[in-house]
């Protein structure tokens, strides 16, 4: 029960995005790591949770604990899920009700450093989403020396990746001024592309992508 815990609570921390940019995360230390579900188990328990009302990894979460240890361990991993969230928040809209976050002193420079930290996070999401799609249709990226035999097929499938991810980003973002950050910035582009060739080509876990595409916001997008 305590590693069930463990495991989604590190899950709720260091995964960022919607329900389908966490497929792969959820793949990767639900299937690979601890081997709590088969694949066709895991891909069957998705599905579900996409036919039912309500966010879709909770629900995944909610299924994998059942599968492990009934109604108190879907219980448990749900809470373990959320904890990390709920807590950010809570902190969040404490320091926002009193205008802690743009004023000077701990507090602005703290929340100045997520904004940068989300900023180079964002293209990384969307390197998720595209692992995810790629990973549900079967698609497979060579490694090592099979690489450079694909190596042209690979490149229009990053690029194709790419532009349509790009565009569908900015049309749903349209009317905010976050809008043009992705396209008009060639460093998120950046992002994006080292987050692709990390997942795809090397199988970095998601976490430690996310965790990489952080660190690059902190470094070279805070401003």
């Amino acid at each position: 029960m305590l590693k069930l815990f463990l495991t989604f609570l590190k899950l709720g921390a260091f995964i960022f995005g919607s329900g389908h940019a966490l497929v792969n995360a959820m793949q990767d230390e639900i299937v690979d790591k601890q081997q709590w579900l088969t694949l066709d188990q895991f891909q069957s328990g998705w599905a579900s949770a996409n036919i039912l009302p309500g966010p879709i990894a909770t629900k995944v979460v909610a299924y994998v604990g059942y599968t492990q240890a009934g109604v108190l361990g879907a219980a448990l991993a749900v809470v373990a899920y959320l904890l990390p969230s709920l807590s950010g928040m809570t902190l969040l809209g404490a320091a926002l009700s009193y205008g802690a976050v743009d004023r000077p002193g701990p507090m602005g420079t703290l929340f100045g450093a997520l904004r940068a930290a989300v900023r180079g996070i964002k293209p990384a999401v969307l390197a998720l989403l595209a692992d995810a799609f790629l990973s549900f249709t079967g698609v497979v990226i060579p490694r090592g020396s099979g690489l450079a035999a694909h190596a042209a097929p690979f490149a229009l499938v990053m690029l194709g990746i790419t532009v349509s991810l790009a565009g569908m980003w900015r049309l749903s973002h349209a009317t905010g001024a976050e809008s043009r950050y992705l396209l008009g910035d060639p460093r998120a582009v950046g992002v994006f592309v080292l987050s692709m060739v990390a997942l795809l080509v090397f199988r970095i876990d998601a976490i430690y992508v996310m965790l990489g595409a952080a660190a690059i916001g902190l470094t070279y997008l805070a401003v």
